[in-house]
């Protein structure tokens, strides 16, 4: 067996993502860099799991780039994101309690990463980054909401909560309750000029948290 990488290129850098391993990436400012990076992404994803005790089927046989894709911008200046054809095939009701698990772990994560911060620490902007800690966690919210509206999946935008935690909170709730209902999205939706499918808001939200 393969262990299947689809590697996403793009300005300032690559993301080599690992398919059987939903959320299990590499990046780095090169591509080559980002390939090299996998074996080391895949140990500490496995060790990740065992921790938070997700099961998945793991991987492998050596590393094999099943697709490359560069991002680019489209007329309206959006960055169109990569579409795989691993991205296609619909999701498996038999894999709904993986991605379960998967998404409560990933905020236990963040979730452990922010607690014990204080104000300061919360809304101060540091070297090099783009957002202060609370505007990432602002971000991360929003992002998973536009995600699930690509594929008609999100409340109505109104019903965000101000509050920063409170959003994090009412958009993952929603988003793992809607998870048969993203089972059941058999097609592709184009939006904005980007290609979306159930598979790829899933894998997405995983990498991006």
């Amino acid at each position: 067996m393969l262990t299947r990488v689809c590697l996403e290129e793009m300005e300032g850098g690559g993301i080599a993502h690992v398919v059987e391993l939903p959320g299990c990436f590499a990046s780095h400012r090169d591509r080559d860099s980002a390939l090299e990076s996998v074996p080391v992404a895949i140990e500490t994803y496995l060790a990740w799991c065992v921790a938070h005790g997700v099961r998945n089927r793991g991987v492998s046989g050596p590393i094999h780039i099943s697709e490359m894709i560069r991002t680019w911008e489209s007329e309206q200046g959006y960055e169109v994101n990569a579409f795989f054809a691993t991205d296609r095939p619909p999701i498996l009701k038999s894999d709904l309690p993986m991605f379960r698990d998967l998404l409560k772990a990933t905020r236990q994560s963040l979730l452990a990463a922010a607690n014990g911060l204080q104000e300061p620490e919360f809304t101060r902007k540091y070297e090099g980054e783009r957002w202060s800690i609370l505007e990432s966690l602002a971000h991360v919210a929003g992002a998973e909401w536009w995600y699930l509206e690509r594929v008609g999946v999100a409340f109505d935008r109104t019903e965000l909560p101000d509050e920063v935690f409170l959003r994090l909170d009412k958009v993952r709730e929603h988003f793992v309750e809607n998870l048969p209902q993203l089972a059941s999205v058999t097609g592709m939706f184009g939006r904005t000029g980007e290609m979306w499918s159930a598979r790829k808001v899933l894998r997405r939200a995983l990498w991006h948290e």
